[in-house]
């Protein structure tokens, strides 16, 4: 049952397992683990060469922990989810074939393995040279914006222009909005419990307003951001009921913590958006060499709805994908299981 750790620090380039110009290998019960303070992303946790009838029993490849700590907002137990797992679980260089799902029973590699033929649209490469990608939007015009994080970049994208950066202060951003009057909504992960900012593209870099959190409550016709994957399993907390012997499913963990509202929450400008303060989780000193987590920052991006319609969340844990209708404080209630299978954003057609 062979495990592996990768490192934040000395691991960032480490591959957990490597096997070439083998044959007849069966790995059993293999953990491919990167810390969730990994900041670099990885191809994949297992590289195969040259290989035949290697055969995976239960393979669990993963970056997320749990975290138990007392701070100014009480004692409570986190789950950490990294963005940086292996972002496949097997990647064999002959045949240039990738495995990505991470959790798995059973799954044979033959000598010559045979690609499967992609069905539906195939994706088209707009721009490539990043480092890591996340917290896009779409403003009422289209026009697509996304964040490099590590080298504090906001880009934007349009058939027409093509890539533009749109501000690379280092301001650490994470995730993005649009409101209704053209302003970018942002996400940094700056300071002990994040900051919020709006500024207008094209605007000089000086000109941003900082939004404080302020009371919740309901603002008709605003719409009410939330991340839109979740990692959520209960990890150093006891889960078992004493009185009926029963452990608390994911399911139950997931519907019971998206259904609290938030007390505050960052509401844009112009009133058009308000986004949730969740709780925020901080190790290290409140600056860029500290790392904070909650469920907003550790998202690849931010989903919307209007409070009384539905959203679409993916719980990764489950790997799920659920609806749910919004309320005050970003509160989710009714779930409802939309697809049996989940992943790291969810998006409505």
């Amino acid at each position: 049952a062979p495990q592996t750790e990768e490192e934040a620090g000395e691991s960032q380039d480490a591959v957990s397992l490597d096997i070439r110009n083998s044959r007849h290998i069966l790995i059993a019960n293999y953990h491919g683990y990167r810390v969730t303070r990994t900041i670099k992303p990885a191809l994949t946790a297992v590289r195969l060469e040259n290989v035949a009838d290697i055969r995976f029993r239960n393979v669990h490849v993963n970056a997320e922990s749990g975290f138990g700590t007392c701070d100014e907002n009480g004692c409570a137990t986190y789950l950490r989810a990294s963005k940086f797992p292996y972002a496949n679980a097997i990647y064999d260089a002959t045949s240039g074939l990738e495995v990505r799902e991470r959790e798995f029973a059973v799954l044979d590699v033959l000598a010559n393995p045979v690609a499967p033929k992609v069905a539906g649209p195939v994706p088209v490469k707009l721009a490539d040279g990043f480092y890591s990608l996340g917290g896009a939007t779409v403003d009422a015009t289209g026009k697509l914006y996304f964040v490099d994080h590590h080298f504090h970049r906001i880009y934007g994208w349009t058939a027409k222009q093509g890539l533009t950066v749109v501000r690379d202060d280092p301001l650490d951003a994470v995730s993005l909005a649009a409101d209704r009057s053209g302003n970018l909504l942002v996400l940094s992960s700056f300071g002990r419990n994040g900051t919020v900012y709006s500024f207008k593209p094209g605007a000089p870099d000086a000109q941003i307003t900082l939004i404080a959190a302020t009371p919740a409550e309901v603002r008709p016709g605003a719409v009410t951001l939330l991340p839109g994957n979740w990692w959520n399993n209960g990890e150093f907390k006891d889960q078992l009921d004493p009185a009926t012997y029963t452990f608390t499913t994911l399911g139950e963990m997931f519907a019971r913590d998206v259904a609290l509202p938030k007390a505050n929450e960052y509401v844009s400008p112009d009133g058009s958006i308000a986004l949730p303060a969740f709780r925020v989780f901080q190790q290290g000193p409140p600056n860029h060499l500290g790392w904070r987590f909650s469920d907003a920052l550790d998202s690849y991006g931010l989903v919307s709805a209007k409070p009384g319609e539905r959203v679409f969340l993916s719980n990764e844990s489950e790997d799920k994908t659920y609806t749910g209708l919004v309320g005050r404080g970003g509160a989710v209630t009714g779930l409802k299981a939309f697809a049996q299978r989940g992943g790291e954003s969810v998006a409505k057609g």
